[in-house]
Parts: structure tokens; sequence; C-alpha cells
């Protein structure tokens, strides 16, 4: 596990000296995420964040430091990411973004929030229940930052029986809504963009008829089996799925997908399929002279990497997060992730970015009341009292963003939209309307 915001961690390892006990079961990650780079003992590590400046220009945002903004205070809180595994690309960002913000609130003279990592192994849900015992028994974490589906879905029990405040802005997925302690920060995967998105392709392309759809196991899964069948005959006007076809998180080679997706003829492909994966996916798709539209459910730079020119005939639908947003939060948040790190942030980063500062405004609210910000329970009371908090999202030159959350389902409503790639990077096509997006039920 990773320690950032003391000199020891749980174990009594010295972060300074750096020569903790290595134990085989979980990694160590030290400091500020500007890079992992594996060391000795299967370690990663980080560079140590610089000192912090004593104001902010994010005091403008959202307060004064001192007493009445937490300085002073230590709360410890967790992540549990894919640090390790084929989706280390997302462990990385997550935790850049939320280490950033734990600096940032430090330098504005707020309370001194410890992030711990453990790493779930790009979806395991053994290290994640374990790893996530260990943070709540031996870091004392008040608040968690979690990740993926599956290993979060398993965290349930756990974490109401402990009253651990967490928050999901990855892997949000229907079984993790209505569920006490638990709360996404994002819209929820693939499920809420997939009526806006199948209904834009309807549109679009008049003459689709025939849907090849493609996903994983991972997340997704209700967007393809549930959604899809039943909202693209509607707005095709009696369209069919021709195929579904599921791959393993991780895929660079396509080829026996594409094969079997070119023997249905489709006339367009809609894809839940996430990371680097869609970028190896659109790219090997088009080498295989399908022209089809594709239609997916997020990006991310790193895939219009691997992609190339291909992605320039990609479209997606989703919550996206624009680096050139004037909100002046979220130019704030560029900036000094460029400092930090040298380059701009992205979806992932943003979304846990953005988590920290909840908290540290959850801080200042029972601060507010004499209550005790160390207690999760107390944190929830706070949030469910006002779900409404600032955003890098939305917003405009002269407004920071907002975003709210329901207080019954656990979700976070932010805007939407369809965008098509152009010469690598975004362009909004158009937004989503909210009476697109999927009512939330309750699973029995």
């Amino acid at each position: 596990m990773a320690v950032y915001g003391t000199s020891r961690d749980g174990d009594g390892t010295d972060i300074d000296t750096g020569r903790p006990a290595i134990d085989r079961r979980r990694l160590l990650l030290k400091g500020a995420a500007a890079g992992a780079a594996i060391a000795a003992g299967g370690r990663f590590s980080f560079p140590r964040l610089a000192a912090a400046q004593d104001s902010s220009p994010l005091n403008a945002i959202f307060g004064p430091g001192g007493a009445v903004g937490g300085q002073g205070k230590t709360v410890q809180g967790g992540m549990n990411l894919a640090m390790t595994g084929l989706g280390a690309f997302f462990g990385e960002v997550m935790s850049k973004g939320a280490l950033l913000a734990a600096k940032q609130i430090k330098a504005a003279n707020g309370p001194d929030i410890v992030l711990t990592i453990n790493d779930h192994q790009s979806g395991e849900v053994p290290p994640s229940v374990n790893g996530v015992r260990k943070l709540i028994s031996q870091n004392k974490i008040s608040f968690l930052q979690t990740s993926y589906g599956a290993p979060s879905e398993a965290l349930i029990p756990i974490l109401q029986q402990n009253k651990i405040l967490t928050f999901n802005g990855g892997g949000a997925s229907p079984k993790q809504l209505f569920q006490d302690f638990l709360w996404m920060t994002r819209m929820v995967f693939a499920y809420d963009p997939t009526p806006g998105a199948l209904t834009w392709l309807a549109k679009t392309y008049s003459d689709a008829k025939r849907l090849a759809t493609i996903g994983t196991l991972e997340n997704g899964v209700e967007a393809l089996d549930q959604l899809a069948p039943k909202v693209w005959p509607d707005v095709s006007k009696g369209g069919e799925i021709v195929a579904k076809e599921i791959h393993d998180v991780g895929l660079t080679d396509f080829s026996q997908v594409i094969a079997r997706v070119k023997a249905t003829n489709p006339d367009a492909i809609f894809t839940v399929s996430f990371g680097n994966d869609l970028g190896y996916l659109v790219k090997q798709f088009r080498e295989a002279a399908v022209t089809v539209p594709i239609v997916g459910i997020e990006f991310t730079q790193d895939a219009q990497t691997i992609a190339g020119a291909a992605y320039d005939t990609f479209v997606f639908a989703t919550d996206y997060y624009d680096t050139a947003n004037p909100n002046p939060w979220n130019v704030e948040f560029v900036k000094a992730h460029n400092a930090e790190y040298g380059k701009d942030p992205e979806y992932y980063g943003a979304n846990y970015y953005e988590q920290v500062f909840v908290v540290w405004d959850l801080i200042r609210r029972v601060l507010e009341e004499n209550g005790d910000p160390t207690k999760g329970d107390a944190l929830q009371t706070a949030l469910i009292q006002k779900p409404v908090f600032k955003s890098v999202y939305g917003g405009d030159a002269s407004n920071v963003g907002e975003m709210t959350f329901d207080t019954q389902a656990h979700t976070i409503a932010k805007p939407m939209g369809v965008f098509a790639v152009k010469d690598g990077k975004p362009k909004l096509l158009e937004p989503i309307p909210t009476e697109l997006v999927p009512p939330k039920e309750k699973s029995a």
C-alpha cells in the first residue's frame, strides 16, 4: 500500500528513509504519483511532492483555510485502485488526481488528507476485499476512493459495517446504486449514456438496422444485456442486434472478434469496451476495412494515441471531461496538473481529484457543526444534508461547475453529450437530453 501525507505508514515504516518491511501481499506506494516506476522489492516509487505554499487561489473558490478549513486536522483516506495488471493506467491517473488534490488542500491551509493506496490488481476481488480490510483496521480510514465494478461491489457489506464513506468515479455500476455509504461520482458507466448514444446513432444513420455490440464482463454488462436490446429496436424503428461479443480486459489483438463481427454484416457497432482496449479495437477494425460507424462510451488520450488517425472515425457518448473548459476551478486544476506531472489531466484523474475536494467540503461542514471529521458516518450525514458540490465539469469562465448527488440512488448528475473525435481531440456533437438518462431502480 502507499501512504501520502505522513511520515509513517500503518506498519510503522519510515516513509522518509524509504526502508519499509516488504509485505508480499501488498505493494507500498510512496509519495505522490508523478509516474509509476517499479523499484526494488516490487514497490512503486513516487517522488515526494514539493512543500506546500502558505496560500492558494483555491481559497477564493472553496473558502478560507485555518481552523474553519480543517487546518491541523489529519484525515485518513484510502484508495482501492488498479496499480498493477492490465488496468494500471487507470490506477496511475486516478491516484495522480487524488494526490494532487490532497497537496492543494494542504497548501490552502486545509487538513492533512493522507491517502493510502491498495492495489486490487486490475479488478481482482480478493486483493480488493483483503486490502480494504487492512485500510480500515490498520490505517483507520474515514473514506475510500474505489474503482472498477466487481471489486467495489464486493466491498459493500464491509463499507456499511464500518461506516466508510466511499466514492467510485471509475467503474460505477448499477449494483452499486442505492447502497449506504457508497456514492458514484460519474454517470453510471455505459448504462447512463447508452440510450443517448443509440438514439444519436439511429438518427444520424437512419438506414442502420443491424447492430453489433462489443464489451467485457468487467463493466457495462447491464448496458449490453438490458438496455441495448430494448433501446435499439425502438430508436432504429425495427432494427436488431446481430452480434454480442465479449472480450477480456486488456485485449490487444481483436482479430477473432473482428472476424465474428464481420460475419454478421452489421450496419453499425456499439461498444462499451474501455481504456486502451478501445484504441486497439477501433484501429484494428479500420485496418480490417470495416467502415461502419463505431460508437463507444468513453475517450482517453492513451487510447487515441494507440489508434492514431483511425480514432477520427470514432464517436462516443459520456460525461466527458474537457481540459479546455474555462471554469475557474478547472483552469487551476489543469495548470497544477501540468506543473506537477508535465501533462494535462484526463477523465478518470479529474473524477478522483474532485472526490478529495468533496471530502474537504464535508470536513468543513462537519467542523462547523462541532462534529468529528474523521468519522465516515459524520461525513455522509453532511453529504446527505446538502448534496451539492463544486465541479471541474460544467460552469463557464465566470462560474465554477456544480454536481448534485441523488440521495436515494447515490448517483451523480453531470452533463453528458455525444462527441466525435477530430484531429485526435473530442468535439461535442450534441448534448444528451436528461430524459434519455435511464431511471434508476433499486434491485430486489
